[in-house]
């Protein structure tokens, strides 16, 4: 629980005001990903996600207009960070098997260290509002085409590229469920460690 006047930042505000209202904002964002993971999209509701901040759950109709409305944003939040820090090992790794193990490396690092919260609303997101249902799908495609595109470069048979994909997002979906990060392993070891794992059923021979 804290204020939601502390935490992170928006998306570069001019005015001391606004950057204030990003960074509650933000920690609006972060405390309903955590509650609609926890409780799924249909048992969230905004006395649960305000509970987390201290506050009234009337309040943070100041902020957003409807709990679909704040999904999208919950959604969205991380999806064009993600999205663009995994672009830039695309467009910087010409090698295709240390680019995808670069990939691999960085979504481990997204998801135990820096969006840990919003795993589970893009990996096992249920929600029953078609315009959510298909933000969700979309996401997930876009995401995964950043994976499949590189896989394609590494096994030529299309079927055997998308087992192992399958097998790598299986790993990933259920990542932050059973990492400790006040463990032994910090999350940069567990990345260098997993990405290792993640790739190799992509180098064995057979097309």
């Amino acid at each position: 629980m804290g204020s939601l006047t502390a935490g992170g930042a928006g998306e570069a505000p001019v005015t001391r005001a606004e950057r204030k209202r990003a960074e509650r904002v933000a920690r609006l964002e972060r405390a309903a990903a955590r509650v609609f993971a926890l409780h799924g999209y249909e048992g969230a509701n905004f006395d649960l996600i305000a509970a987390e901040l201290d506050l009234r759950g009337a309040s943070l109709y100041y902020y957003v207009s409807s709990k679909e409305e704040l999904f999208l944003r919950c959604l969205r939040q991380s999806a064009a960070d993600v999205s663009a820090r995994l672009r830039a090992i695309v467009e910087a790794e010409p090698e295709p098997r240390e680019r995808l193990r670069r990939l691999f490396r960085e979504q481990v690092l997204i998801e135990v260290r820096d969006y840990p919260e919003y795993v589970p609303l893009f990996f096992k997101a249920r929600v029953s509002v078609p315009a959510l249902q298909e933000a969700v799908l979309s996401l997930r495609r876009e995401h995964a085409t950043v994976f499949e595109e590189t896989a394609l470069e590494l096994r030529t048979d299309p079927r055997k590229a998308r087992l192992c994909l399958e097998i790598a997002y299986g790993t990933l979906a259920y990542l932050p469920d059973w990492y400790d990060p006040a463990g032994e392993v910090g999350p940069a070891e567990l990345a260098d460690e997993l990405a290792e794992l993640l790739v190799a059923p992509f180098l064995s021979t057979g097309g």
